[in-house]
């Protein structure tokens, strides 16, 4: 939808000539309540067009199959835990424990849109050009590398590792040793765009830890 927005404060008569009185004999309420009327409705469509459609069902995910059906979803906040075993590296720093989690471990934050309708060819091609997905960690937003889509539902991921050495860069903590006790939670956000026009974000906290073989968790 394209939204326009005119100012509420012209005066359609005062552009063709300024010095005309204006009739006071008839009242202009009718007029001015019909044009308020109409820059609300426009204000409360244009407001409409960049929120969550009902018809959309957005969900965490990290894991997909062929069919883009998800299998592996995820709560706003959840904890990670990772094999230590196959952290191989003599004295790591976090720019190595990134490289872990993304050849590795392969953690890939992700989402699933599901929509309540079947896809247009033409819906379908208009995501090559009006979309977008970006997953945000502190300092660093990232273009989401995975993305897919299927007859009614589209699917996004990104690795992990990627943003969360970057982050540390940014932060001049690439070489310090890895503690990860010390990490706490990590805060992502995905922002999305879709072709229809709506624009929305949603927040996932995840905390990362060494797994425990000696207990169930």
């Amino acid at each position: 939808m394209l939204c326009i927005f005119l100012p509420l404060s012209a005066n359609p008569m005062s552009s063709i000539n300024s010095k005309t009185k204006p009739n006071r004999t008839k009242p202009n309420f009718s007029f001015g309540l019909v044009r308020n009327l109409f820059y609300a409705m426009v204000l409360a469509n244009c407001i409409l067009c960049h929120s969550p459609s009902s018809e959309t069902v957005f969900q965490l995910c990290d894991n997909f199959n062929s069919k883009l059906d998800c299998t592996e979803p995820k709560k706003d906040f959840e904890v990670v835990y990772l094999d230590q075993s196959k952290f191989i590296k003599p004295d790591p720093n976090w720019e190595d424990f990134g490289n872990f989690l993304y050849f590795t471990a392969r953690e890939t934050p992700g989402f699933r849109i599901q929509f309540a309708k079947q896809l247009t060819t033409q819906e379908k091609s208009q995501f090559r050009n009006h979309y977008s997905a970006n997953l945000t960690l502190g300092n660093t937003t990232e273009e989401m590398e995975g993305f897919q889509i299927s007859e009614s539902a589209v699917i996004g991921f990104h690795y992990l590792g990627a943003i969360l050495k970057e982050e540390f860069r940014h932060q001049g903590r690439s070489k310090e040793p890895v503690e990860l006790t010390k990490l706490g939670k990590i805060k992502l956000v995905f922002t999305i765009k879709l072709p229809s026009g709506e624009s929305f974000s949603k927040e996932r906290e995840l905390e990362l830890r060494w797994e425990d073989k000696k207990s169930p968790h």
